[in-house]
């Protein structure tokens, strides 16, 4: 049981951090709150409720409605009973006692603390820069911005508004994303990146070279190769970045996509052990403390059997949502059960192994698992290897699927979507591939049927939130016929946003989602 039960009172639990993760735990645990079996206290620092921060590039760039990224309604969770503290920031915890200490000079007991501070953008150590220690929030000169929150999203959206060249630093997936979005928004973009291709470590040679076709169709300027040594400051703004070879890339901004680092300082500063993220055991508990469990961003599961195979298979944060969410689900379902007697308290999930997806109008790129094998290796192999590749550069499309007695162990897909989410199913859930791999190519064929759902009321659509073609379509028929409508009423879309096609094609008149 991970809470012993006080006598004749409720458990208290306080939760540090308002983000996606923590949203879904707290709206998991509403009804506890209701029937006054839990107390519980969210602390955010943000003075905005817990929003969808992988919107943050799209909302800067006027493509997305803030009010669609909206988590948590304050006003509903006070109604229940939960108590929110926003624009507070927790700046100790005493194990001992178990308070935690806010900055309004407040303290609050607990029986169980819940840490989900998330990430912070790394920022690298450039000339110009002051890159602050792992974990923290950076400072950074006028012009320069990372992509985390609302404020980072107001500074892109200024940018955005001059006519002069906007730099994107970083040839990952929120990189790709952001120059793709700003080009084409109309703002003159380069992505600036180290790799010969854009998304090198995640996509095969044939398909990172389409997808850089791709960004130089979408009119993005791509400087591949290229070690950024410095930024160049006129009157305290930024005025262009400078390479090691002695190149000047102008613009008016600079938008750092160089990955994110756990906020484990907190964290630190109450002893508890963290490497990589705050160390926790399979059940989500502090190595150092059981009474503090960490999730999201900021947890790394390390269990302390040093021949623990799970252990093994897990480096780190996976910084997708999707494994944060399933995270706050198990948490929520065991602080229910616990305040029944004679609960068993399983572990919880291991992280998915991640699958990549570009967020873009008009491209489509998944990959996942290992991508090193091609088709030659099947035939020299006397294994159950098997690589099944089909290409068509000229059109942008390119799919390759890495089986092993069937199931997926790598895929990618670039430029056929359908396919893409079949592929990225069938890997998530370790599924068989039909014989015929060509019949998934089928999915993204001339002659599919707008409005049509080919894998049936039951297939996964939004992968983040577990919501099937039917369930939206039940959404759908209760008058819900926007694509911000649905969401709302099933979380459908509210992840990682790579479902929103597919949303739209259930909708019955999908001209109306562009006014949505």
């Amino acid at each position: 049981m991970i809470l012993p039960r006080p006598p004749q009172r409720a458990h208290r639990v306080v939760v540090i951090g308002f983000g996606p993760v923590s949203a879904r735990l707290v709206d998991e645990l509403r009804p506890a709150v209701r029937d006054h079996r839990l107390q519980l206290l969210v602390v955010g620092a943000e003075s905005a409720p817990a929003y969808n921060r992988v919107m943050i590039g799209e909302l800067a760039l006027g493509r997305v409605d803030q009010d669609l990224m909206i988590m948590a309604d304050p006003q509903e969770l006070a109604a229940d009973g939960v108590r929110v503290r926003l624009g507070t920031r927790v700046i100790g915890i005493d194990r001992e006692r178990r308070y935690v200490s806010l900055d309004d000079g407040t303290e609050h007991a607990y029986d169980l603390l819940v840490v989900a501070t998330g990430a912070a953008a790394r920022v690298p150590r450039l000339a110009g820069l002051r890159a602050p220690a792992a974990g923290i929030d950076p400072v950074l000169p006028d012009g320069v911005t990372v992509l985390r929150d609302l404020a980072d999203a107001g500074r892109l959206a200024a940018m955005a508004r001059t006519d002069r060249r906007l730099v994107v630093l970083g040839g990952g997936v929120l990189g790709m994303e952001v120059a793709l979005a700003a080009a084409d928004a109309g703002v003159p973009t380069s992505l600036v990146h180290s790799g010969r291709v854009p998304m090198e470590r995640n996509l095969d040679p044939t398909a990172a070279a389409i997808l850089a076709r791709q960004l130089r169709r979408h009119q993005v300027s791509v400087i591949s190769q290229a070690t950024a040594d410095g930024v160049r400051l006129r009157h305290g703004r930024f005025a262009g970045l400078t390479l090691s070879d002695g190149r000047r890339i102008d613009g008016a901004g600079l938008v750092l996509c160089c990955g994110a680092a756990p906020r484990t300082s907190l964290a630190e500063a109450a002893g508890l052990a963290c490497d990589n993220g705050i160390l926790v055991d399979h059940r989500l508990r502090s190595v150092t403390d059981a009474g503090i469990v960490a999730i999201g961003d900021c947890a790394r599961i390390r269990c302390t059997g040093e021949d623990c195979d799970r252990c093994r298979a897990i480096t780190g944060p996976s910084g997708l949502v999707g494994p944060g969410w399933a995270q706050a689900s198990w948490l929520a379902g065991q602080l229910l059960a616990g305040l029944e007697p004679e609960c068993d308290h399983p572990a919880a999930p291991d992280p998915v192994a991640p699958v990549m997806v570009v967020k873009a109008a008009g491209v489509s790129v998944v990959s996942a698992g290992v991508l090193d094998a091609d088709p030659l290796d099947c035939l020299l192999a006397d294994d159950d290897l098997r690589v099944s590749v089909w290409s068509d550069p000229e059109q942008g499309r390119y799919a390759k699927m890495i089986t092993r007695g069937g199931r997926l162990e790598g895929v990618v897909c670039v430029g056929l979507p359908r396919t893409a989410a079949e592929l990225t199913l069938l890997y998530e859930r370790g599924a068989e591939l039909p014989s015929d791999r060509s019949a998934l190519l089928r999915h993204d064929g001339p002659d599919h049927a707008a409005g049509s759902d080919p894998f049936g009321p039951d297939t996964t659509v939004c992968r983040c939130n577990g919501v099937s073609a039917g369930q939206i379509a039940a959404a759908v028929a209760d008058g819900n016929t926007t694509l911000s409508a649905v969401s709302r009423a099933t979380r459908a879309g509210t992840g990682c946003g790579s479902c929103k096609d597919r949303i739209c094609e259930l909708l019955p008149d999908t001209a109306e989602v562009a006014l949505a």
